[in-house]
């Protein structure tokens, strides 16, 4: 299985907000500091925080699944032609950043 997941940083910030303020209603309910009404409208804010915040990730497609693929070379179709490209790095050794190509002068 090789995917990879890409997820935006406030997203991240957003789970973690989620499970923060989720584990302090969790103890207020738990500890019977409020009242039925409160513990309702708290959790009624919950699922709020929760559904809107998958929401925006979807509108925003904050988190996309893609396979993953070999990272030394990419073919793009330029004109109906597969053009191959590879980054800088394929051609240097390792080490000693001594280029594989010959110098030019």
């Amino acid at each position: 299985m090789n995917f990879h997941l890409h997820v935006r940083r406030w997203v991240k910030w957003w789970i973690f907000v989620g499970v923060v303020c989720g584990a302090i209603a969790l103890v207020n309910i738990v500890g019977h500091h409020l009242t039925p009404t409160q513990d309702k409208i708290l959790l009624l804010v919950g699922a709020a925080h929760w559904l809107l915040g998958g929401l925006v990730c979807w509108a925003f497609e904050s988190i996309r699944v893609t396979a993953r693929r070999d990272q030394s070379a990419s073919m793009v179709k330029a004109g109906g032609l597969e053009i191959e490209s590879h980054p800088a790095s394929d051609f240097l050794l390792p080490g000693g950043r001594r280029s594989l190509l010959p110098w030019r002068h």
